[in-house]
């Protein structure tokens, strides 16, 4: 198992390389230029001063000469500096991490608890009048656009019954509240959001579970256990359950990436200063840097999310670990 995960890491470098590539590339194809937010609105400046400015950021030279610069950055783990305010890379993401990472964890383990059982249910009730209503009230909420959700959640417990707040994370008067109301309105802040970034993959993961448990409890084997006379709760538990998790596995190893990268929507929409928010405003601005620093954050953690979803194969089904050892 060492040495099978020895070279998984290693051949995440080159993957690693090529995505970065392809990133860098694209993001250049895309109109505008950073001096654009400092020369277009000033009718004054002359074409030397583009000329000098587009130089000061090194977007004077070949594209291929500008990755490479990058690439040698990002070895030594710079990510150069932000266009807009010359702050490090680094210091903008860690100081947005925080935020994003706490929200996307809260909203992943909300999912799961509520969409796992919500799966096993629906694979033992199969075909009753119940899972067919709960599948069409699911399939409703998937088909529902994020931003649409959250206004409607917006207007109807922000605006009309005045239950929760709109935007940010904390109050205004949040530094004169005792720690009690701070915890409490910091929970009040947290609500929609979280509810926002985990229903959209409720329809997702539930129906994954339903379905992978309803082919498990007719294998063979399950036959063979009920005939045995365990009872129906070691039968589902004890045996089936954990294989039905395998494609489970699957999608929490490759929700990794979201913990820090998805979340653009509801950041902008709920105005959260988190690692969302951060990537909108910079690829609105054109800011290279920070543009390309998320992304191959996100790259990183995706090649990572695969690799944890391989181990976590080779835990749950031990035919995977056996064949990996070989």
């Amino acid at each position: 198992m060492i040495h099978y995960l020895a070279r998984r890491l290693l051949g995440l470098i080159p993957l690693l390389v090529g995505i970065t590539l392809i990133t860098f590339f694209v993001i250049h194809l895309a109109p505008g230029k950073p001096t654009d937010i400092l020369t277009d609105l000033n009718p004054k400046i002359s074409l030397q001063v583009r000329e000098r400015l587009a130089k000061v950021y090194g977007l004077d030279q070949p594209l291929h000469r500008q990755y490479l610069q990058w690439i040698l950055r990002m070895v030594r783990l710079d990510f150069g500096r932000s266009f807009m305010d010359d702050r490090s890379v680094w210091d903008k993401i860690a100081e947005r991490i925080p935020v994003t990472l706490w929200i996307n964890l809260l909203a992943m383990v909300s999912l799961f608890l509520i969409a796992v059982p919500l799966g096993v249910w629906g694979a033992i009730r199969a075909g009753t009048f119940l899972d067919h209503v709960t599948t069409l009230l699911i399939f409703i909420g998937f088909a529902a656009p994020t931003f649409w959700l959250a206004l409607l959640l917006m207007q109807f417990f922000g605006i009309q019954l005045r239950w929760l707040p709109l935007s940010g994370l904390v109050s205004l008067d949040y530094d004169r509240m005792t720690p009690l109301e701070k915890g409490t309105d910091l929970i009040r802040h947290l609500i929609l959001p979280v509810f926002v970034s985990a229903f959209g993959g409720l329809a997702g993961v539930s129906r994954y579970m339903r379905a992978s448990l309803s082919e498990v409890l007719g294998q063979d084997y399950i036959r063979t256990a009920r005939a045995k006379g365990l009872s129906e709760h070691q039968v589902l538990y004890k045996h089936a359950l954990r294989n039905a998790l395998l494609p489970i596995v699957t999608i929490l190893g490759l929700s990794v990436p979201g913990l820090l990268g998805g979340s653009v929507i509801f950041e902008t929409i709920f105005a959260i200063p988190g690692l969302g928010r951060l990537f909108y405003d910079s690829a609105m601005a054109r800011d290279y840097p920070v543009v390309m620093g998320i992304l191959t954050i996100g790259a990183v953690l995706t090649l990572l999310g695969n690799l944890l979803a391989d181990l976590g194969y080779a835990w749950v089904d031990p035919r995977i670990r056996i064949s990996g050892e070989k």
